[in-house]
């Protein structure tokens, strides 16, 4: 999944970087990985070319369209997130942070890792197509909403909950238009989901416990767990490293 082509080695040593046991929702991204795995093994049964192409068109694009690439994308998530990451560390030794700037951090960590993620969604369709021999073209997916892409993979014969369960939208929807707030004296992030079809407005609580152990890890390992599966195929050429690299997932 890197313009540079690596060896099995290397490809080893960044898919191991993505486990780290310290981290929120590590057991959970190892079963997401699985389930990732077990369904892009079908789509190489099907045609491993194809599968590797839908696969590293997320980081290079396609032949026919290297616009189509997300890595400067992900890269861009990541340097927030390594902030956000920087800043709960701090915090430690420092009595006095602000809960309001680490919630504001948080929040938009969240909405950066679902649009991330909605990046994906066009490629996994990709690759539910390929398995149930139907015709696709990302170029054309690439450019539908997160909400179309979900309802694709919730129709599919193949079992995507794993994906479309991590993705909340309530609070992504709230987030992106500013109805989503942390009230530090209730410690309760306050959302307010507005239905324009249904012309209907819910308000929803999410407790800080919830919104830092659930709702945020479920979405940042759908991007995890999809990027160590496209490194599983970049392995899938050296047997004895391949079988290292799943033994890391039990």
């Amino acid at each position: 999944m890197d313009p540079k082509i690596k060896t099995p080695e290397e490809f080893y040593k960044d898919y191991v970087a993505l486990f780290v046991p310290t981290n929120t929702g590590y057991n959970e991204l190892k079963s997401m990985t699985k389930q990732f795995n077990t369904i892009f093994e079908k789509a190489w049964l099907v045609n491993s070319e194809e599968t590797a192409k839908i696969v590293s068109a997320w980081v290079l694009g396609t032949k026919e369209n290297r616009k189509l690439e997300n890595r400067v994308a992900y890269d861009t998530y990541m340097q927030q997130h390594v902030e956000t990451t920087s800043y709960i560390e701090n915090m430690k030794s420092n009595p006095s942070f602000s809960k309001t700037m680490l919630a504001r951090l948080l929040v938009d960590d969240f909405k950066n890792s679902f649009e991330l993620d909605a990046k994906i969604l066009a490629n996994l369709v990709c690759i539910d197509r390929l398995i149930h021999g139907q015709a696709y073209s990302l170029e054309a997916l690439y450019f539908e909403s997160a909400g179309s892409l979900i309802n694709r993979l919730r129709q599919s014969q193949t079992d995507w909950a794993f994906v479309i369960n991590s993705l909340n939208k309530k609070v992504r929807n709230a987030s992106s238009h500013l109805n989503f707030t942390y009230d530090s004296k209730k410690g309760l992030f306050i959302g307010k989901d507005v239905n324009r079809r249904t012309k209907n407005i819910e308000s929803f609580q999410v407790t800080a416990e919830e919104f830092l152990l659930k709702t945020l890890p479920g979405q940042s390992n759908i991007i995890q767990s999809f990027i160590a599966c496209g490194e599983l195929l970049c392995m899938k050429n050296d047997s004895q490293i391949h079988a290292e690299a799943l033994n890391v997932l039990n």
